[in-house]
């Protein structure tokens, strides 16, 4: 493929806080580095805990763009970045991850050799223990059926996807999902438009020692975000498929709340969960909690 110029904009929503500061320029540095794409990036500066000395810093390089949003807000800001793009194509990438060489290339190809096609996936790394393991572990359901897929993993990283602006509007980012957005996404766009997968890594994530699925707010938004996904335009079997992930949610829920002592919490959640298909399954559970209630 010949080299293309400043044919996709890099939106990154950051803080731009000094703790955040060397994993940020790593991040700058691996989509400047891109070969064949000239990308331009466009930088999301979000909420008042960012650092002048920095922020200032970020607003004098060459081939960025900063824009500033008082409200700390992530999905917002991606949502500002994305009524900015003026480019073919556009991407993400979180202040704290990177892609890998040749990257935005490989997933540009499929979306410049067919015309039709509205959004690429790839596959990637993720640092485990300072090791690089697979994103994903297998990719064959995707490759079958990225939407139904869904039912078992979110195949969309933040930094994994690139997309056409033409097609993947506007409309398709909220801007007000805190939790699993890229999983919401994932299924409007799997109903809507024409992707691809592409087994190639062309990111890496870079976690942080916190566990965000391990919060009460995480998994309410699970929750959540299910409960949107149902109001989508989706078939029948997809649709049961995520009932059934929602039962296990509540579950998860009452579990946690049980652990932490707060059962009526925990019934609540427990109630819910036996309403879903194959909620039979946490009948048995029922006992964890039963004496407590009766307490």
């Amino acid at each position: 493929m010949k080299p293309v110029q400043t044919l996709v904009t890099v939106i990154i929503a950051t803080t731009c806080e000094a703790l955040r500061w060397p994993s940020m320029q790593r991040a700058i540095a691996s989509v400047l580095t891109q070969a064949d794409v000239s990308p331009q990036i466009l930088v999301v500066v979000n909420g008042r805990r960012f650092d002048e000395e920095h922020y200032n810093e970020l607003r004098h390089m060459t081939g960025l763009k900063v824009v500033y949003h008082e409200e700390g807000s992530a999905p917002l800001a991606q949502r500002i970045g994305r009524s900015l793009v003026c480019t073919p194509f556009f991407a993400f990438l979180d202040d704290d991850d990177e892609y890998l060489p040749g990257g935005l290339k490989a997933r540009l190809a499929p979306l410049m050799a067919d015309e039709a096609l509205d959004g690429v996936a790839s596959q990637g790394v993720r640092v485990v223990d300072g090791a690089d393991q697979p994103f994903l572990i297998s990719t064959v359901a995707v490759h079958r059926d990225a939407l139904r897929a869904l039912a078992s993993y979110n195949w969309l990283a933040s930094c994994g996807g690139l997309f056409r602006t033409r097609s993947v509007s506007l409309d398709y980012f909220d801007g007000c999902s805190r939790y699993l957005e890229w999983t919401l996404l994932a299924y409007k766009l799997a109903s809507t438009r024409r992707l691809v997968f592409i087994d190639t890594p062309t990111f890496r994530i870079h976690d942080s020692p916190q566990s965000l699925s391990k919060s009460p707010l995480y998994r309410h938004g699970e929750i959540d975000m299910l409960q949107t996904v149902l109001q989508l335009d989706l078939p029948a079997d997809v649709k049961a498929s995520v009932r059934i992930r929602l039962g296990k949610a509540h579950h998860g829920l009452s579990d946690f709340y049980r652990l932490q002592h707060r059962m009526s919490l925990a019934w609540r959640h427990h109630l819910k969960s036996l309403r879903y298909p194959e909620g039979w399954r946490f009948i048995s559970y029922t006992r964890k909690i039963l004496p407590c209630r009766c307490g």
